[in-house]
């Protein structure tokens, strides 16, 4: 994926874009943040952090929120940082921009037990390498 800032700037710029829900949706709000070293760059690597509600033990819940993440074609990796009696934890989920949409995860997740899990939150990174000059 290519990717063009807008921000001319050179080192670590961030831009952050957020989308929210339409009035009346359960939808969570998901923030976007591209991270990148110059002006002009590729898109490397895509992780999403998703707030988690309803996981309760590590063995049946968060294995199988996890199973079920890394089963979405495009998905590289799923980390759950869980923790007993917390109301929300969350998922960390590295994936391929290009084959998955960050809302194609939340679904994922909210299908599980009918609606067991809901994502309350979700920010969204795109991580890209410096612009090779010559």
């Amino acid at each position: 994926m290519r990717f063009f800032s807008f921000l001319p700037l050179l080192g670590l710029t961030t831009s952050v874009a957020l989308m929210t829900s339409c009035e009346g949706s359960n939808a969570p709000e998901i923030h976007t943040v591209y991270e990148v070293y110059r002006v002009e760059g590729t898109v490397d690597k895509t992780v999403a952090e998703m707030s988690v509600e309803g996981m309760m033990c590590e063995i049946g819940c968060v294995a199988k929120v996890r199973k079920e993440l890394l089963e979405v074609p495009g998905v590289a990796s799923a980390t759950i940082n869980f923790e007993k009696d917390r109301q929300l934890n969350m998922a960390i989920v590295e994936y391929d921009a290009a084959v998955v949409q960050a809302e194609a995860l939340v679904a994922k997740v909210t299908a599980i037990g009918d609606g067991a899990y809901p994502v309350h939150r979700m920010a969204v990174t795109h991580h890209g390498e410096a612009a090779m000059s010559p």
